[in-house]
């Protein structure tokens, strides 16, 4: 009786994977191309298999408990699939990927019970550590990671200069750059950290506290391996710990940090969990109730429902581009880019319309991205856009404020630092707009972009950015330009002919 219930279950699960891979190909497929470029995220394509494994190891205990399908489920799995859509319809992917695997928790609850998905609620949970979710961590960590490696070489007595990214020693110079930051460390440190502490560990403040030590190893530890890699150049006179060394050391290190860790938590284990031991005794087995046909339609029903919706809102998008695409043409057309000084020029490369100036009166450019609709390929915030060339820039601070303008209406930007190995500094404003409203925080105008989306008012947005040369003045040259002339950026470089 076990094998035949184990086999159907396994057959309900595998219609329901493959139901949900035809219904949402498209973020299937956005997320495993995601995984097979990213070295940060490459770990998602092992997610399942473990969950898989997981599931597998607590099938004499799933056998013991009462399956009943539930009705309150199946409502949410049309609430879920909607919000799926929504969130395709805002193109935040985090949204999206996180929709799509609330997805296989509530089927799972709707198919085979409360009972069930509690009992698999960590295999369930750990579903979401695949979500590729981090990348805004980025600057903080680079910023840590400087920290700390300056701070050492200070206690070394070695001289150095720090100016944003960049540090200067006597016998070389080195960059702390996005791929130094240790994100993919961080990432890789916690994922392994929370699958061993629920392996290993049975009550929960020793989980927690062992997950909290894996952050804060993956962190203090990559800037200690920052450390080592200056410190090695600078004995070896800059002929190891640059290029492929680089890598090794960095991948040797890792290792060395994994170990250390693994130690801890083999110190701090607790016995095997009776739960998770195997049930021998396969006699205490519960009926299981399976889903009816009618409950069956009614759960594919409710899953297609964002899948639909979306369907319906890209026909309307295609016909919306197939308006603008000779407006977009004419208008590229008539509008000459302007290459900026000190090759600072943002990359915005699927924009429907770029515009740019050069006021040389008030030392201020303007760079203008306009998107009239956006798509899986074209969106204001992308990975793919760029404030700045980071070959030759390096971020050295970022702050959101706002300022006022001369008739009283506040306009909010986010404030940008550059420097380069040159020492040279820019200060950049950087300012998103969707149907006239203004923002300065990405998420924010996520938000609004939704909003505009439904309401059928925009479809896209623009980003606008200023930049100034750091002359000690370049921050009164902006606030001047903003409070005074932000408003007329239409008179400088044309927007509407």
């Amino acid at each position: 009786m076990f094998k035949k219930r184990y086999v159907t279950n396994i057959f309900i699960i595998s219609s329901l994977l493959l139901c949900m891979l035809i219904a949402f190909n498209s973020s299937f497929s956005k997320l495993a191309l995601i995984w097979q470029n990213s070295n940060t995220y490459g770990h998602g394509f092992l997610i399942l298999p473990i969950v898989l494994w997981l599931v597998d190891r607590k099938k004499h205990l799933l056998a013991q408990i009462e399956t009943k399908p539930s009705v309150l489920a199946l409502f949410l799995v049309g609430l879920t699939s909607f919000f799926w859509f929504i969130s395709v319809l805002s193109y935040i992917h985090v949204l999206e990927q996180f929709a799509l695997f609330s997805l296989l928790v509530v089927l799972t609850w709707a198919f085979f019970g409360a009972k069930i998905a509690l009992s698999l609620k960590f295999p369930l949970a750990f579903l979401y550590l695949s979500i590729p979710i981090g990348d805004f961590l980025i600057p903080y960590l680079q910023f840590i990671t400087a920290d700390i490696s300056v701070y050492l070489i200070e206690i070394l007595g070695i001289p150095v200069f720090r100016d944003g990214m960049y540090i200067q020693i006597p016998k070389g110079n080195f960059l702390v750059a996005e791929a130094c930051s240790g994100i993919r460390f961080l990432i890789s440190t916690v994922t392994i950290g929370v699958l061993y502490s629920y392996l290993n560990f049975s009550k929960l403040y020793k989980q927690i506290l062992f997950i909290l030590l894996c952050c804060i190893v993956a962190i203090v530890g990559n800037g200690l391996r920052a450390f080592l890699m200056i410190l090695i150049g600078h004995l070896s006179n800059m002929q190891a710990a640059v290029g492929f060394d680089h890598l090794v050391y960095g991948w040797v290190f890792f290792s060395i940090i994994l170990g250390l860790l693994f130690i801890i938590g083999f110190y701090m284990a607790d016995p095997l969990n009776e739960i998770e031991k195997p049930v021998s005794n396969n006699n205490n087995i519960t009926p299981q109730k399976f889903p009816s046909l009618i409950f069956i339609v009614a759960a594919l029903l409710f899953l297609f429902i964002g899948p639909t919706l979306q369907y319906k809102y890209e026909n309307h998008v295609n016909l919306l581009a197939s308006q603008h695409i000779n407006i977009s043409q004419e208008l590229s057309s008539s509008n000459v880019n302007i290459q900026f000084n000190n090759n600072w020029m943002p990359i915005f490369p699927d924009a429907d319309v770029i515009y740019t100036s050069a006021l040389s009166s008030e030392n201020i450019d303007i760079f203008v991205a306009k998107y009239y609709f956006e798509t899986d390929n074209k969106e204001v915030i992308s990975y793919k856009n760029r404030l700045y060339d980071s070959e030759f820039w390096s971020l050295k601070s970022i702050s959101v404020n706002e300022i006022m303008n001369i008739n009283g209406i506040s306009i909010p930007y986010s404030s940008f630092s550059i420097v380069n190995m040159e020492g040279e500094e820019r200060k950049l404003r950087v300012i998103y707009k969707v149907n006239d409203i203004l923002v300065a925080k990405k998420v924010q105008f996520k938000l609004y972009q939704l909003l505009n989306k439904i309401k059928m008012t925009d479809f896209g947005g623009e980003v606008i950015v200023l930049s100034s040369a750091n002359e000690q003045e370049a921050d009164i040259r902006l606030d001047i330009f903003m409070t005074q002339s932000f408003f007329e950026i239409k008179q400088h470089i044309a927007l509407v002919k």
